[in-house]
């Protein structure tokens, strides 16, 4: 089995959007990419071989929320704990930032919650918190 490093470090926007596309989250504009994620909070990426094979990242204001957003390992290379460490660098970042009573969310990708469950995360609906949402904004 080939061995992965998770490096702190942003991806390309050619290697970010080449693994939303492998997992069918599709695509943004490049120049959209290199604008916004910059203005992540934290970000890791899987290499094997120097080759991005995941990627995971927090957004948010660093205080009150903070936000787990594109946790993505490709096809070719999930259920090898790649994700796990990612996300155990996520939750890391969290803790050493967050204040009492900070929110941190997530999106879950269908089918992939009971992932997100062991980390504290709660599914909604709940009996006091209502559904998550989600736009997707069409200019």
């Amino acid at each position: 089995m080939q061995e992965w490093s998770i490096v702190e470090r942003l991806p390309s926007p050619a290697d970010y959007n080449r693994v939303r596309e492998l997992v069918g989250w599709g695509t943004y504009d490049e120049d959209v990419i290199a604008g916004s994620l910059p203005q992540s909070l934290y970000c890791v990426c899987a290499e094997i071989d120097g080759e991005m094979v995941g990627m995971a990242r927090v957004i948010g204001d660093g205080g009150m929320v903070f936000y787990v957003q594109d946790v993505i390992v490709m096809p070719g290379y999930q259920r090898r704990g790649i994700g796990t460490q990612m996300m155990d660098r996520m939750m890391a970042y969290v803790a050493a930032h967050a204040h009492h009573n900070s929110i941190v969310g997530l999106m879950a990708a269908k089918g992939k919650e009971a992932f997100y469950l062991r980390y504290g995360f709660v599914a909604r609906p709940t009996d006091t918190l209502g559904a998550g949402m989600i736009m997707f904004w069409k200019a």
